[in-house]
């Protein structure tokens, strides 16, 4: 994401894991960087050990419930000390998948998102890279974003809801040569993945609902959800002291709330002179962001709470809701910035 898009402070883990990455990013971080593809080219070559046939998946108890457990030749991929088993390391050559279940419900498509619950295990030495069962979440991967891991891409299109799959993904299809040293995972670790596919949506392409007539004294703006937004800025108005969320089409989707994964499409304008600064309309593709995990600028967070799924927001956010605690020398710590935002899905 060219800066300076809602900055990227903190990153979700259970989501994050699903997206090849070749940066830790931080504050400021450019989001293209952080979750762009590994060049194929410079990925290492690591020779095949092991046989993905013999990993499976077991039951285990913990807290009062049952969550799954990769096993490999039928033992633990640790001991009781956390330590690698004899058997390790296990890799593979290219993106491995065993359909463990099969679902019954409709079959996934290339561009829509996939809501699932995921274990994933670094294949090298065992470990537990991020588990969403012990809390029973569900993560949404959108498989029209050009950032999600290759083996996803490839092997989820045509899968459908309710199955359950198990995946041996290598280095090429994942994090590549570079690792992700945040996640545990090391150049030419092979990730395991076990899947269970909750279901398949496609997200609105842009804001639906009842148009609402925003109050006076605010920017005017012209919208028509393809392109970038045409936002006029009040003439002699001062920009507001405090956080303004106006909806401009009321949906009639769900409620977004904290935790959620959002995905939006937005153009950016400053106060100060009304020139468009970023708009993800312009770069063609929806961005997305999981709501109170620090991803985005605190306007952000704040102002799509409680929103709808279709609606069409106008948010002006002070410095001290968006850029005003950046580091010294950044463009917009000193502006009110408007955006134009429309809210296409949250789960």
């Amino acid at each position: 994401m060219p800066a300076p898009r809602p900055r990227l402070l903190a990153l979700a883990l259970a989501p994050l894991v699903l997206l090849a990455a070749c940066s830790s990013g931080g504050e400021g971080a450019d989001d293209s960087a952080l979750t762009s593809a590994p060049d194929d080219a410079a990925v290492t070559s690591i020779p095949p050990t092991g046989d993905f046939s013999e990993v499976a998946v077991e039951r285990q108890e913990q807290d009062g419930g049952e969550v799954p457990v990769i096993t490999y030749q039928g033992e633990p991929m640790t001991d009781e000390e956390g330590q690698p088993a004899d058997t390790l390391p296990l890799s593979v050559a290219e993106t491995q998948v065993r359909e463990l279940a099969p679902g019954d419900g409709e079959p996934v498509q290339p561009d829509q998102h996939v809501e699932l619950r995921y274990l994933a295990v670094n294949a090298t030495n065992g470990s537990e890279v991020v588990s969403t069962f012990p809390t029973d979440e569900q993560v949404v991967m959108d498989l029209s974003n050009e950032s999600l891991l290759p083996g996803f891409q490839e092997q989820l299109p045509g899968v459908h809801a309710g199955a359950e799959l198990l995946l041996a993904m290598p280095p090429e299809d994942a994090f590549g040569e570079q690792g992700y040293s945040e996640l545990g995972v090391g150049s030419g670790d092979t990730l395991l993945f076990y899947l269970e596919v909750v279901g398949s949506h496609s997200p609105l392409e842009q804001a639906e609902g009842e148009p609402v007539e925003p109050p006076e004294g605010l920017p005017t703006v012209e919208a028509d959800g393809s392109s970038p937004a045409e936002v006029t800025i009040p003439e002699g108005e001062d920009p507001p002291e405090e956080l303004v969320v106006e909806p401009l089409i009321q949906g009639e989707g769900p409620e977004v709330a904290e935790g959620d994964q959002v995905t939006v499409h937005y153009t950016g304008v400053k106060w100060s002179d009304g020139s468009v600064f970023d708009s993800s309309l312009e770069a063609g593709e929806p961005f997305g962001f999981q709501v109170g995990a620090n991803m985005v600028i605190p306007g952000w967070d704040q102002g799509v709470v409680g929103q709808r799924v279709g609606s069409r927001l106008l948010l002006i956010t002070p410095p001290d809701v968006a850029y005003g605690d950046a580091q010294e020398g950044h463009e917009l710590k000193e502006e009110t910035l408007v955006f134009v935002v429309d809210i296409l899905d949250a789960h």
